[in-house]
């Protein structure tokens, strides 16, 4: 969308119902009718509810069968509808024409919220409508939203323009530069500081209102990425020390508690358990993922489960965690055995991915089962004697391509298509504290501090069980990006980190594998060659998605393009 027509959107505005109780999720709205800009900055009601609005600018991957970033990395394969676009960005393919088919029409989206919060902003100031603490607090959230925004469009694009007010026809030119990503990112920080002093604690504040700790976690968040290499190729010092620091104050909050055994990692995303949430979107039957019949069940669920296996985990992925003992797979003393391939694992692999013999309960047969990926050895084509998780098993077209599933996420024992009590409920997570000490690790790496690194690191490998790393140098460093590449998988992690360590080339010059899976007789074969997806490939340029060329060529030359674009 053209940064012009955000600027110029007309008065009218839309109200959202108001939320209801702490139990109802901030984003369980439903659109009422359109009032006047008059009205809904003169009533105190209509201004809450144009504040709950806004919030549905923070984008959530469950509302569209392609939209998990994982898809877009190392850690995924993608089939079906969008999977055009993914592939794309996979296969070296994208150009200025096509980018907004990888980032979900972002550029518009933001702009469009953004503009909200800056109206919000100017028919506030020195406003009566309301009472002060609650003006305070209603702005301190739209201040938060602002900053998630610019922050996300940071993350995609670079820099982009700041944008703090809105114009009107006949203000004069309207074309704005890019500000730079440490502008954008000092932007971010600066908001978050405001939002923090204004907003109230996770304690005192409705579930899925933004809160002092959530603007505490975006500022962390941001300031890592500003450290990074792709936005800080000198490597300035004075960028980490502020990360870490930022970093250690989320992760000291205590009043978010990790989780304590391994067996609470998978509740954190089905919605059984709080632990750990900083700041999530809720659903409930009423605001659901799909709104009656579609959602992440739908999505990750395997044809023998009657799912789409939409994005699927890698064979890359799946050999990346650990044995039980805490050593990599790759390491001859490990005990791996690629013939019993999921035995005395990082017990996050179970709660993560769906594999040959996992347990899972099958809604659509009443019956708890192991998954069936195999195949028989013998006629590997015979659907009668094909697993019904197998690409010869029913509806083929929605088999895996690698051998897996995701686990992550499921609300099992619920239906893949069905509304109701059926929908999938489980919370899409912004942030959580162990993210934190992931973050605050990286910092101290950075900076030099191996053993505050390590401890950071070995405290979210205990909570699971998993022994401490002892490694030091580059060898540390791999093993850091190895433990965030796992806790944080799903999450809209990996891609990023990709770009923000530009290791493009190591994650995507390489095919997307799967495996075999076979029977013969009563034994089952592991075979590891199987292609899910041999045409991937990067160019640097794919660090940074394009900047929407429409929005260069109305720009009269304000704007700038990404390079390469």
């Amino acid at each position: 969308m053209q940064l012009k027509h955000l600027f110029y959107t007309g008065l009218i505005v839309s109200a959202s119902v108001g939320l209801s109780a702490c139990s109802q999720g901030i984003l369980d709205l439903r659109p009422l009718d359109s009032y006047s800009e008059l009205d809904v900055f003169a009533d105190q009601a209509l201004l809450t509810n144009f504040v709950n609005g806004t919030y549905r600018g923070l984008r959530q991957p469950f509302d569209d069968e392609n939209s998990l970033l994982d898809g877009l990395s190392d850690n995924a394969y993608n089939q079906h509808g969008s999977a055009a676009s993914i592939n794309a960005y996979n296969r070296g393919e994208v150009i200025r024409d096509n980018g907004e088919g990888v980032t979900r029409n972002l550029w518009s989206n933001n702009y469009t919220y953004i503009r909200r919060v800056n109206l919000f902003m100017e028919k506030t100031a020195g406003s009566t409508v309301v009472s002060a603490a609650s003006l305070g607090q209603l702005t301190g959230e739209m201040q938060f939203l602002r900053a998630y925004l610019y922050a996300d469009l940071m993350r995609w694009y670079g820099g982009v323009p700041i944008i703090t007010k809105t114009f009107v026809l006949g203000e004069g030119n309207t074309d704005v530069p890019r500000n730079s990503p440490e502008e954008v990112a000092a932007f971010v920080v600066k908001e978050c500081d405001e939002a923090v002093a204004k907003l109230g604690s996770a304690a005192a504040t409705a579930r899925g209102r933004a809160t002092k700790e959530a603007a505490m976690a975006l500022k962390a968040r941001t300031l890592l990425y500003v450290a990074s290499p792709l936005f800080n190729p000198s490597n300035e010092q004075a960028r980490w020390t502020a990360a870490r620091d930022a970093n250690k104050a989320v992760m000291d909050l205590t009043q978010f508690p990790l989780i304590t055994s391994a067996a609470q990692y998978s509740q954190i995303f089905n919605g059984r358990s709080t632990a750990e949430i900083i700041f999530a979107r809720n659903f409930t039957v009423n605001n659901a993922h799909g709104n009656g019949s579609w959602g992440v069940n739908l999505w990750l669920y395997s044809n023998g489960l009657g799912g789409w296996s939409n994005t699927t985990p890698t064979q890359d992925f799946v050999d990346s965690y650990d044995m039980a003992n805490g050593k990599p797979i790759t390491d001859p003393t490990s005990g791996y055995n690629n013939q019993t391939p999921y035995a005395n694992r990082d017990p996050r692999l179970a709660s993560s991915v769906l594999y040959e013999g996992a347990t899972i309960v099958d809604p659509s047969r009443s019956v708890t089962r192991a998954m069936q990926y195999f195949r028989d050895k013998a006629d590997p084509n015979n659907t009668a004697k094909a697993g019904l998780d197998s690409r010869n098993g029913p509806a083929p077209a929605n088999a895996s391509r690698t051998g897996y599933n995701w686990r992550k996420f499921l609300d099992e024992g619920k239906r893949a298509d069905a509304g109701g009590d059926q929908e999938n409920l489980s919370p899409w997570i912004y942030f959580r504290r162990t993210e934190f000490y992931l973050n605050y690790a990286e910092a101290q790496l950075a900076l030099g501090n191996e053993a505050e690194a390590r401890a950071a690191v070995n405290a979210v490998r205990a909570r699971v069980g998993m022994p401490a790393l002892t490694e030091t140098g580059a060898a540390l460093v791999q093993r850091y990006r190895n433990e965030r590449r796992v806790e944080l998988v799903l999450e809209d992690q990996r891609f990023f980190d990709i770009r923000r360590w530009k290791i493009g080339p190591e994650a995507f010059n390489k095919p997307a594998m799967g495996v075999d899976v076979y029977r013969n007789g009563s034994a089952t074969e592991f075979v590891y060659n199987y292609t899910a997806d041999n045409q991937r490939k990067w160019v640097d340029k794919m660090y940074l998605l394009p900047i929407p060329f429409p929005e260069i060529q109305r720009s009269n030359g304000v704007l700038t393009q990404n390079p390469g674009y």
